[in-house]
């Protein structure tokens, strides 16, 4: 009989210090494989130390969108000045040559086979490392699921808690935010998928507790917040019970942006940079003076 357990990491977003701890609980319960869906790097600045842990624990890696900024502003060297985007362009400045060069080749989808058990894994969806499958979406999940040859779709990006059901007899799972999911204070989520004697035998949500207050410092160490304070206000926000208030202001810049431009793009947008929603730096700044009470870091751009 054949048993393996294949631990399934999604949106790490340079947490590195969530990783270590996810990958601590995975080695104690005995994890034969690693896989990793995408969204390794960005929205936090520890992505050399985070892809250096990726790439020693396995080689079933995908990219996800944050990968693919990266990658289109590698190719693009776009001169785009909003306050926004700085924490994306400090982070690609950090990010070591040979980890750029890796994350240049990572697939969006892999097919995969253990034991028999074929699995179709994505960060997104097969198509496109932005798409965005919700388990509200029925019609999205049915049609990706209805002629699927794998027995499963597994999948992460939306930052929705972890989720798994049966469509058109195929799993489908949703592997949740292992770095900065808004629904925990300092705890990570991923998934320990149990293949026994050929087929799927048990899948464990697992959630395992962070460091904030080492996130914290590490953050001021980097650096980044000389260059934005607003973003990293967010992302911290995120993982330290404030997830609400990352929400309402993405929300509102959304649609004060659509108010007063009547679009999010720029006119010359390439790339994945056609749907990337950059705010005017009236509108990030007078939101982080609205929201500046519920801010950990109060120096920089504000």
């Amino acid at each position: 009989m054949i048993k393996i357990k294949i631990a399934i990491i999604s949106d790490i977003h340079g947490n590195s210090v969530a990783l270590k701890e996810i990958l601590n609980d995975a080695e104690k319960n005995k994890v034969d494989e690693y896989i990793f869906l995408g969204d390794q790097v960005n929205d936090l600045p520890f992505g050399n130390e985070t892809l250096s842990l990726v790439r020693k624990y396995s080689d079933k890696v995908l990219k996800g969108n944050k990968e693919q900024y990266f990658i289109e502003y590698d190719e693009e060297k776009y001169d785009w000045k909003n306050i926004q985007f700085k924490n994306t362009i400090f982070m690609y400045n950090e990010l070591s040559k040979d980890n750029l060069e890796y994350i240049k080749k990572l697939p969006h989808a892999m097919k995969l086979e253990y034991d028999g058990v074929k699995l179709l894994i994505a960060h997104g969806s097969p198509k496109s490392v932005e798409e965005q499958l919700h388990q509200s979406n029925r019609e999205l999940l049915n049609k990706y699921t209805e002629n699927l040859e794998e027995d499963a779709l597994i999948f992460g990006h939306t930052h929705e808690k972890i989720w798994h059901e049966k469509i058109n007899n195929k799993l489908v799972m949703n592997c949740g935010c292992s770095g900065v999911s808004p629904y925990y204070i300092g705890q990570a989520e991923y998934v320990i998928l149990e293949i026994n004697n050929g087929k799927i035998d048990n899948i464990d949500y697992r959630l395992v507790d962070f460091d904030i207050e080492l996130i914290k410092e590490k953050i001021i160490k980097s650096g980044i917040l000389n260059e934005d304070t607003v973003f990293m206000n967010l992302t911290y926000g995120a993982i330290s019970g404030h997830g609400m208030m990352r929400y309402k202001f993405l929300h509102e810049a959304r649609q004060i942006m659509l108010e007063k431009n009547g679009k999010l793009y720029r006119d010359n947008a390439k790339g994945i940079f056609q749907y990337f929603k950059l705010y005017d730096d009236d509108i990030w700044l007078g939101l982080a003076e609205k929201y500046k009470d519920e801010f950990t870091f109060k120096k920089g751009e504000i």
